[in-house]
């Protein structure tokens, strides 16, 4: 009898200690449970994380088919660790990153089991997920190794990632701008964070035309935006014929992107990301959290019958901007029960759940 008293107390005071919100906005669930993170985390290591095809003291995530890792891949897995402050793991994804660099001196975005290059040039979205991920690190395990690997990424997503003076966010290191570009790369509050980082302006600048394009490209209705666009916010964008659905739709790029804006809400309290936020809620609110499939017109058609955690997820952190407990609580408990066992959905789920548990903190 005590000892079940003493674990209902310790359970108590760990969701309490849990649910306590380090962010300078927005709310989280109040029905967080305390060990889901954690337990989460684990399945996903046991499952993705190999050091097969890797140089010795190196690791890399499986990606769809079991088999190749891509960079995106191995920007998630940094931001995953070091919010788990798992040094050891962060370091072996770290140096495999290095191990396949471009001549730029960013990773390759797709490398085979047998650790050769499988696709040439640097995915965008990977390098900024790298670059906070070191912030992340420096800040919660504390090396100052990872602060200046940090400004070295960020200066070279800069140079190499960034239309010149368009401010435009390229879809890589090796092409896009304003002809090809993808609202779900934009990471407004990541570049806050690399402009008090690096002292620069320059990043302000990218951020405000995150948001340009975001607008343009959006339903002001429903709040989606298509997988890709135009500066212009047009569709479709060049060179993504072979995009499903032409990227047109809210399809799986696209659906990452409520998790990137949320946190300049959470963290910032920038209006724009509320105003981006109460449109998703929206729709949200009038689909039924319960209800969300895996794709949708701009106007809030589905056009698929599948749930999955990608879309489910990264709903949920919109959510954390709203004042309805209930619907922030619901929302949770649905990215719980929703579990897909694939890659991307099984990383977005971590990333999502580690958001809304509070753990996704800024960097400062």
């Amino acid at each position: 009898m005590i000892s079940t008293l003493l674990a209902s107390f310790l359970l108590f005071i760990s969701c309490t200690i849990n649910a306590q919100n380090s962010y300078e906005y927005g709310k989280l669930p109040s029905n967080l449970e305390a060990q889901r993170v954690a337990d989460t985390y684990a399945v996903w290591k046991k499952k993705y994380v190999t050091s097969d095809g890797c140089p010795e003291g190196a690791k890399r995530i499986l990606f769809d088919d079991m088999s190749h890792t891509v960079s995106e891949g191995i920007g998630y897995g940094l931001l995953a660790s070091a919010m788990m402050k798992d040094k050891a793991t962060f370091d072996a994804f770290y140096k495999y990153y290095n191990a396949h660099l471009d001549a730029n001196g960013l990773m390759n975005w797709k490398i085979g089991p047998d650790g050769k290059m499988a696709g040439e040039n640097a995915a965008t979205d990977a390098d900024v997920d790298v670059a906070y991920g070191l912030l992340l690190a420096h800040k919660l395990i504390g090396d100052e190794f990872y602060l200046a690997e940090a400004k070295k990424i960020i200066a070279l997503i800069k140079k190499h990632m960034v239309e010149p003076e368009t401010f435009v966010l390229k879809a890589g290191d090796a092409w896009g701008g304003s002809m090809t570009t993808n609202p779900s790369y934009f990471a407004p509050a990541y570049f806050k964070v690399f402009g008090k980082v690096t002292n620069d302006e320059f990043w302000n600048k990218v951020s405000d035309k995150c948001y340009e394009i975001l607008f343009k490209s959006w339903n002001a209705e429903t709040g989606l935006v298509p997988d890709w666009c135009k500066a212009d916010g047009t569709t479709p964008a060049e060179r993504v014929s072979w995009a499903k659905y032409g990227g047109k739709n809210y399809y799986y790029d696209a659906a990452r992107t409520p998790w990137r804006i949320a946190k300049d809400y959470v963290w910032f309290g920038d209006k724009r990301a509320e105003k981006y936020c109460k449109a998703i809620n929206g729709f949200i609110q009038k689909l039924g959290i319960s209800n969300v499939t895996d794709g949708y017109t701009l106007d809030g058609k589905t056009f698929r019958t599948e749930k999955t955690s990608a879309f489910v997820g990264c709903f949920a952190t919109a959510t954390l901007t709203s004042n309805n407990q209930g619907f922030i609580d619901a929302a949770y408990t649905e990215n719980i029960n929703t579990f897909n066992d694939s890659y991307f959905n099984d990383i977005l789920r971590l990333l999502t759940l580690q958001m809304q548990h509070g753990l996704f903190i800024k960097y400062e």
